[in-house]
């Protein structure tokens, strides 16, 4: 994204990794209501069809002026969130905790060798130029991307077993490529703008310009201006009766302060933004109406070169991070909306993967204990002078140390004030600078850094995405890194066999014991140091709409910039107003025939790295 660096970071990293098997869980089909009727893409509003003319209007957050392109290679493309609403997936997953509902695929089996992926497709779907929806589309979706951006390279062969099944065969066993999988958006065969080429003459579907969308999902373009975006519903959704609300109207705020400001005058229902006083500029306003809830996201990290002396070795990489005040950082720096991170740095949702032994640690070495930072520093050889500057054994003393964070961030600037000040107490010298977002991303990859607060770790429903960002080949300083940016070097240690182990089974037990050894040794060597989990911004009205997640009903992942778990959170909503309106609690209302619904735990999902820097909007 153009002016949120977290969202710049967003970056989506191919690597082979294995596929998954459900243990002990049983998947059945559940079928929702539709039919074939042709709807126009960009349709004409009939937001008042039933009467209703219920309307929300939301905001991802601070964006720039929209562009009119709705290619779907461009998932998170401005607004962020809007193209899950027109593109869906094979599953919804929720990646704070590895549910999953069957959504486009009905259900999935794996063959025994773990060569195979088979996944049955819904029924009576189609897309939103009448074009019925079933296996050849899917196909067409993964083979487009393997010859045009080179993409699933782990898959050697994508079939269509009939109308309503798809297999994915692989090279190797890929025990963790179901969540990938089943992210992707799905989208109709024949689609003229995918044979546009690049300067090149190679086909390069992702430049293309899409002004009119075709999805299978509960809304259709039905306006656009770079200032303001309207869906509206889908008369011939599959899922009978849903969705209830009419209308989506996405407004461009260019900065937070503005659209903090439209959200306190209501004019805004569903946003994700930072706003450091949000009780007295926003629920105090209208308590009964206006509310926020920020779940734990991703780590915040300090990012360490792990090549430059000093930070090279983990027992200061350790003492570092005892160093830091985590309370003071979440107090003082984020306003109480964030928690202390541990120091296994996997998402706060996920602890429950640790044995006692990792659990204790992972707590033990993020605890604020200055003094035993010193003793560890001391054990090797360091001292304090008279100046109280850390110095070798030899009297050298510890040179000034570099801390980076992105311009514009007030709250990482209090962070890294806090930081510098808890390692001068040790004796360390540091210096912070706050570099523009691009260049901050740039020296980060290129390795030109010392400490970067930063959000690196990969996302998934387990421990194993959380390190899929972090591990790879160590990328020489003033080379380009995508992966592995502190640059750790994991010879040595059992951190890949276990990485690799992880990916190659399906049963639990095994997985529990790979997932444990990896934390041990992330403990140990501490590549890069936790500090706090990102909040997850989300504030919402439910003056005329409820059915809204929240820290008592917490369904689903409730940002509006999240393509995919966003349409899931529309879903739930309803008009207030409406006579029909009926509360869901807990999962979206299908209509299901002769089968049980069951939603599924993900224990392994994964082979695509998604680091998707969860977006932490913030002050201008």
């Amino acid at each position: 994204m153009n002016t949120n660096y977290r969202r710049r970071r967003i970056l989506i990293a191919l690597a082979l990794s294995s596929l998954m098997v459900l243990s002990g869980l049983s998947v059945f089909s559940f079928v929702s209501g539709g039919n074939s009727t042709t709807l126009v893409a960009r349709t004409a509003d009939s937001s008042s069809a039933n009467g209703n003319n219920s309307t929300l209007y939301l905001s991802p957050g601070a964006t720039p002026e929209f562009v009119d392109n709705f290619n779907p290679y461009n998932i998170w493309t401005e607004p962020t969130g809007i193209m899950g609403m027109i593109y869906e997936p094979l599953l919804q997953v929720n990646t704070y905790n590895g549910t999953v509902i069957p959504w486009l695929a009905t259900g999935y089996s794996f063959s025994k060798s773990g060569l195979y992926l088979n996944m049955t497709l819904r029924q009576n779907v189609t897309f939103s130029n009448g074009q019925p929806f079933n296996s050849y589309d899917v196909v067409y979706t993964f083979n487009i991307q393997k010859k045009a951006i080179n993409a699933w390279g782990a898959i050697e062969n994508i079939s269509a077993q009939g109308l309503y099944k798809v297999s994915f065969k692989f090279y190797t066993p890929q025990t963790n490529y179901l969540f990938y999988i089943g992210c992707q958006a799905i989208m109709p065969t024949n689609q003229s703008w995918e044979q546009q080429t690049g300067s090149n003459g190679v086909p390069d579907p992702q430049s293309a310009v899409v002004t009119d969308p075709i999805g299978t999902g509960p809304y259709v373009l039905s306006s656009f201006s770079p200032q303001k975006v309207v869906l509206v519903k889908n008369p011939h959704y599959w899922q009978k009766g849903l969705p209830k609300i009419d209308r989506l109207v996405y407004n461009d705020y260019t900065s937070n302060s503005a659209l903090s400001l439209a959200l306190a005058e209501g004019k805004v229902q569903w946003a994700s933004v930072f706003e450091p006083n949000v009780t007295s500029l926003f629920v105090q306003n209208n308590p009964k109406t206006n509310h926020y809830w920020y779940p734990a996201g991703q780590p915040v990290t300090m990012m360490v070169n792990d090549l430059m002396p000093f930070l090279n070795e983990s027992y200061v990489r350790q003492a570092l991070s005892l160093a830091i005040n985590r309370t003071a950082i979440c107090q003082i720096g984020e306003y109480g909306y964030e928690k202390p991170a541990n120091a296994a740095n996997i998402l706060q949702q996920q602890l429950s993967y640790l044995n006692k032994t990792n659990l204790n640690q992972a707590n033990s070495l993020a605890q604020f204990n200055p003094s035993k930072a010193l003793s560890m520093l001391e054990e090797h050889g360091f001292k304090l002078n008279s100046k109280k500057q850390l110095e070798y054994s030899n009297g050298t003393l510890v040179p000034t140390i570099s801390l980076m964070s992105v311009a514009g961030y007030s709250d990482w600037d209090t962070d890294i004030t806090i930081i510098a000040a808890d390692l001068k107490a040790i004796g360390i010298n540091v210096v912070t600078t706050t570099p523009t977002g691009s260049n901050l991303a740039s020296d980060i990859a290129d390795g030109d850094y010392q400490l970067a607060v930063d959000t690196v770790s990969g996302i998934g429903p387990n421990p194993w995405y959380d390190y899929s960002g972090l591990v790879g080949s160590v990328t020489p300083i003033g080379k380009t890194a995508y992966v592995n940016e502190e640059r750790w070097n994991a010879t040595g240690t059992d951190f890949m066999s276990a990485y690799a182990n992880y990916t190659l089974t399906g049963n639990l037990t095994l997985q529990d014991k790979y997932t444990n050894e990896m934390v041990n040794v992330m403990l140990n060597q501490m590549p890069i140091i936790p500090l706090v989990y990102s909040g997850d911004w989300y504030e919402y009205v439910n003056n005329t709409i409820g059915g809204w997640p929240n820290q008592n009903n917490s369904f689903w992942i409730p940002m509006p910039w999240y393509p995919h778990p966003s349409e899931v959170v529309v879903l739930h909503l309803y008009p207030l107003t409406s006579a029909k309106a009926v509360k869901v609690t807990s999962t979206v209302t299908y209509e299901y025939i002769g089968v049980a619904i069951v939603v599924v735990v993900i224990a392994a999902v994964a082979g695509v790295t998604l680091v998707n820097k969860r977006q932490k909007k913030r002050n201008d």
